[in-house]
């Protein structure tokens, strides 16, 4: 079941992408926007695979989503295909933090016209929609201005969000050969070390036109248009409309009966 450039981009609502900045952009924002950020599987229990066509039954035609080792190496098709110049970078994430711990993040470098982009649909509601050039200058991205530092003493590219406290270091990344086994690797420690977010928390996002969804732990939330709703999901019936209807997500009904008992269980023991 190899990747099929058309039946993707029509899957994420593109019926063309051409090789440029304009494109690139295009890509990034319509990735997120239609398949979401999740760890389903992870919280289940699960190391999701990441051999291309299981990628592709789950996130194209069973119409899941998944984090960013699933996400990204389906974009990374999509680059390949569409004969960008991209390279796979493994990042440090740091969410605030002067430093990051372990490679755990999935990302990609896109060199066009002699600039470097850090494009990347897979890190959730802190990240930008749209590639950021490698530059310390602070650039726009929706509501948001994002830069990408370099820093001596790590020798890492930083990506960082500007704040009221000023600017927030959500990963850094450096400029190391990246190897299919290195991302296995990372996968794994990610789905199932109790030490990683991944399989003790519950997660979802998505970019809509009118705002982004995200849900945490039974938490929901949109914000768009200057107005912020929050609410919380406590029943199995609220989850499956939240996850089929607002994400579009494909989940089987026991699957998310899982999740549901799972969130259930961690509610009653923190009560």
């Amino acid at each position: 079941m190899p990747f099929d450039l058309d039946v993707y981009l029509r899957q994420i609502g593109l019926e063309t992408c051409t090789p440029d900045l304009a494109g690139l952009r295009q890509l990034q924002t319509a990735q997120i926007g239609a398949i979401p950020f999740e760890n389903v599987l992870p919280f289940l229990g699960r190391v999701p695979d990441l051999d291309p066509e299981s990628l592709w039954r789950k996130l194209v035609l069973n119409r899941c989503g998944g984090y960013c080792f699933e996400l990204n190496s389906l974009l990374g098709e999509a680059l390949v295909a569409l004969r960008f110049d991209a390279r796979q970078v493994l990042a440090r994430v740091r969410m605030g933090e002067a430093k990051g711990g372990a490679r755990t993040h999935l990302a990609f470098v896109v060199t066009l016209d002699g600039d470097e982009w850090l494009v990347d649909t897979g890190f959730g509601g802190q990240a930008p929609a749209e590639p950021v050039k490698i530059a310390e200058t602070g650039q726009p991205v929706r509501d948001q201005v994002y830069r990408v530092r370099f820093e001596d003493v790590s020798g890492e590219h930083v990506l960082e969000r500007s704040t009221e406290d000023g600017w927030f270091p959500l990963y850094g990344f450096d400029r190391v050969e990246v190897r299919r086994d290195d991302i296995e690797a990372s996968n794994f420690l990610c789905a199932a070390s109790p030490k990683q977010s991944f399989s003790s928390s519950m997660k979802f996002y998505r970019l809509r036109e009118d705002g982004f969804l995200s849900f945490l732990d039974g938490r929901a939330r949109h914000i768009g248009s200057g107005k912020k709703r929050e609410w919380q999901i406590s029943t199995y019936e609220d989850l499956a409309a939240f996850m089929k209807e607002d994400l579009g997500l494909g989940y089987d009904d026991a699957d998310i009966e899982a999740i549901a008992s799972r969130l259930a269980s961690m509610q009653h023991s923190n009560s």
